[in-house]
């Protein structure tokens, strides 16, 4: 006779551990109360309008391609500049904040300055890096 492949007792250890496991990972989740679930502004033809950034605020932009998230900084004018819309602790994409102060990492939850990108609460210990960006008349576009 064959012998079953989990007894009784590891199959409710299993489910104890995952039921534990999961409500444990459920307060590891974004911070729904305060970051927002607002998409990235899509880029069409790889450019976004400039007047499709408001100022003196920063938006999340999909440029497209293999790491598409970018955050864009915008002053006053076609006073534009970008870092990366990636977390620099294990890479997961950025959310912004409501107030758009913050970017947030929901994996970890590290807190970036959404205007310079600098760390506020780890995990990560390395500030959001440049992206190069160039403002083409009224069009913002990623160099690529």
């Amino acid at each position: 006779m064959d012998r079953p492949c989990l007894s009784r007792r590891s199959a409710l250890g299993a489910l104890t551990l995952g039921t534990t496991g999961a409500a444990a990972l459920a307060g590891c989740g974004t911070r729904s109360d305060s970051f927002s679930s607002v998409p990235p502004v899509t880029a069409e033809d790889d450019a976004i309008p400039l007047a499709d950034l408001p100022e003196n605020a920063t938006t999340l932009v999909n440029f497209g391609g293999q790491r598409p998230f970018v955050a864009l900084v915008r002053g006053t004018g076609d006073d534009v500049s970008a870092m990366s819309g990636y977390c620099t602790h294990q890479g997961c994409a950025l959310a912004k904040s409501e107030d758009d102060s913050e970017l947030d990492c929901p994996c970890h939850g590290s807190r970036f300055d959404a205007s310079s990108g600098a760390v506020l609460v780890g995990p990560a210990d390395v500030p959001l890096p440049p992206v190069e960006i160039t403002v083409d008349g009224d069009l913002v576009r990623l160099v690529r």
